[in-house]
């Protein structure tokens, strides 16, 4: 059973932990009728799933960890991606379920933006 900061719930087939090693390489699934979103973060909220939700449809949310991540020069970044996501806008959620920000992620595109601190890299 998962619960959510608003309330909702819903089971996984198990639950996982985040892996503690920087993952080195992510596939984005983008296309004529999918985009993808990237969340910079902080090492702080490493391992924090952080949702999202279409702007007009709140009550269909979607998550992900963020996790320490290699970046090309070697460094570990944190960040959140959502790998293929229907065109539109959505909302990012704070842990306390309010609204952090609202971006748009078109389709045939990497929307960047972030969650929480930037890390400073």
């Amino acid at each position: 059973m998962h619960v959510h900061s608003d309330g909702s719930v819903h089971d996984h087939v198990t639950e996982a932990t985040a892996p503690t090693q920087p993952s080195q390489a992510v596939v984005l699934d983008v296309g004529e009728f999918t985009g993808a979103l990237i969340l910079r973060s902080s090492a702080a909220r490493s391992g924090i799933e952080v949702e999202i939700h279409r702007a007009e449809t709140p009550q269909v949310r979607t998550h992900v960890w963020v996790l320490p991540r290699e970046g090309r020069d070697g460094d570990t970044v944190y960040a959140a991606i959502f790998p293929s996501l229907e065109p539109g806008a959505y909302s990012v959620l704070e842990q306390d379920g309010s609204i952090s920000n609202t971006l748009q992620v078109p389709a045939n595109t990497v929307t960047y933006g972030s969650w929480g601190e930037e890390s400073s890299r």
